[in-house]
């Protein structure tokens, strides 16, 4: 919908006694992501009460001023490296614009786009990765020097709490990045109040899983 469709809706709407908070609750609910800001919506109620007729722009008196415009941009970026999952329209809020106005700031003129994150099993610290490089290297020497036997004695053993989580979508882990940037990534457990530690035995042949508060009562044998 164009910004004069948007206007025409506000300005019916004023006439008929409904409040700004109530027609932004019904652009919102009709329009989703494209309804304009609700400080977008009180703003042009505010000038159908001062006589406003037109829901055309007002005659421009040239370029908006450069010094504002860099203002609002920088307080944009701020927003966005601080919380990377920020919409469009929080932004248009916080910033009195409107949402299509935001976009703009933040694709273009800024040069973001929105991603979902990658999910990979977890997340390694640089010293779990050392040490797990240490440990595959020795482990190939082991092998290299008895392949026959090595991996019908090699069992491994991982333990890891095991989390009541509900996963967020992909949807919902989007984040602005720079178009040069890597995709971010995000572990698939999301930490919650509920958790059991599973200690997780495995070998060439068969798995096994056993939780923390049984393995003093098994005894596994090969």
């Amino acid at each position: 919908m164009e910004k004069t469709g948007y206007r025409a809706v506000i300005k019916y709407l004023n006439l008929k006694g409904t409040t700004p908070s109530e027609i932004h609750e019904d652009m919102v609910r009709t329009l989703t992501d494209n309804a304009p800001s609700y400080a977008t919506v009180k703003h042009r109620v505010n000038e159908f009460k001062r006589g406003k007729e037109s829901v055309e722009d007002d005659p421009s008196s040239g370029r908006p001023p450069i010094a504002t415009t860099k203002n609002k941009l920088d307080l944009a970026l701020g927003m966005i490296m601080h919380d990377r999952r920020i919409s469009c329209r929080q932004i248009a809020e916080r910033l009195g614009i409107s949402t299509e106005r935001a976009d703009n700031f933040v694709t273009k003129e800024l040069g973001f786009s929105k991603v979902s994150a990658r999910w990979v099993p977890c997340l390694l610290t640089p010293e779990q990765k050392r040490t797990r490089c240490t440990l595959s290297t020795s482990n190939l020497e082991l092998f290299e020097a008895d392949e026959e036997n090595f991996l019908a004695r090699f069992i491994i053993m991982d333990e890891r709490w095991v989390l009541h989580y509900q996963p967020e979508t992909k949807e919902q882990s989007k984040q602005w990045k720079y178009t040069s940037s890597p995709t971010p990534k995000k572990d698939r457990v999301i930490p919650s109040a509920g958790k059991v530690m599973a200690s997780v035995f495995w070998g060439d042949s068969q798995d096994f899983w056993i939780p923390e508060s049984q393995l003093t009562r098994v005894r596994i044998s090969h």
